[in-house]
């Protein structure tokens, strides 16, 4: 990193700061009013920038890439959990190790290993890509969107369409998970353990605000008992 980006980061963690310091007077001086419309902006810009500042911080302290000499490859396919294609070679070089691994929503799982031979390798000579990091688990996109209902536009998680289901998009209304497809009848409470399922099926979620969804907040709030007509 270079010193301009690591004043730049430092900037930031000072404004994220500030942020926190601010919104917690903001809540002691009238915590039943309604927050107005700057402060509910201050949150959202500070729920962007904590997205920031953690994306930061497991980029540089990723500790599961392997060591110097490994290659590493990762990808997002679509409606499929992250994937990585990881090659180890042996301490003599002779062999290598290929490991394929699928992001399960709280870490790696081995999906495929063996031993390849001949293995040669063309890169760009300059560097093009990031390095691998790993994705946000489920725990913590889910700190990400609990308590952010009372907002005028909370964060929410977005699951790509897949061909035998819509866009799905889940939601955190006191501290209860609300999950609802694109084009379905009624919402669904789901539990974390369902969530690790449904990464499995529609691949990891992505944190967006309700407002850039095809859904509003009343596909949310009435009883799933009570909404088949719309």
């Amino acid at each position: 990193m270079t010193s301009s980006q690591q004043r730049a980061l430092a900037t930031l963690r000072d404004i994220d700061a500030s942020f926190h310091r601010l919104l917690e007077r903001v809540a002691k001086d009238d915590a039943t009013a309604s927050p107005p419309e700057p402060i509910a902006t201050l949150r959202r810009a500070r729920s962007q920038i904590d997205a920031t500042l953690f994306a930061h911080q497991r980029r540089t302290e990723d500790t599961t890439l392997p060591a110097s000499g490994s290659c590493v490859l990762q990808w997002d396919p679509p409606q499929t959990p992250p994937r990585r294609l990881v090659l180890d070679p042996d301490s003599e070089g002779d062999s290598w190790t290929r490991r394929e691994l699928e992001w399960t929503g709280s870490g790696w799982r081995v999906c495929g290993r063996d031993t390849i031979d001949d293995v040669a390798i063309s890169a760009p000579a300059e560097r093009r890509y990031p390095n691998p990091v790993n994705p946000p688990t489920i725990d913590t996109l889910l700190e990400w969107i609990r308590g952010g209902w009372t907002n005028p536009d909370p964060e929410v998680l977005v699951f790509d369409a897949t061909s035998p289901t819509e866009q799905g998009v889940l939601v955190a209304v006191d501290d209860e998970l609300r999950y609802h497809e694109r084009d379905g009848h009624r919402w669904y409470t789901v539990t974390e353990d369902e969530l690790y399922h449904h990464l499995q099926q529609q691949g990891q979620p992505t944190l967006q605000p309700l407002s850039e969804t095809a859904l509003t907040r009343q596909h949310f709030t009435p009883s799933p008992l009570n909404n088949d007509d719309w």
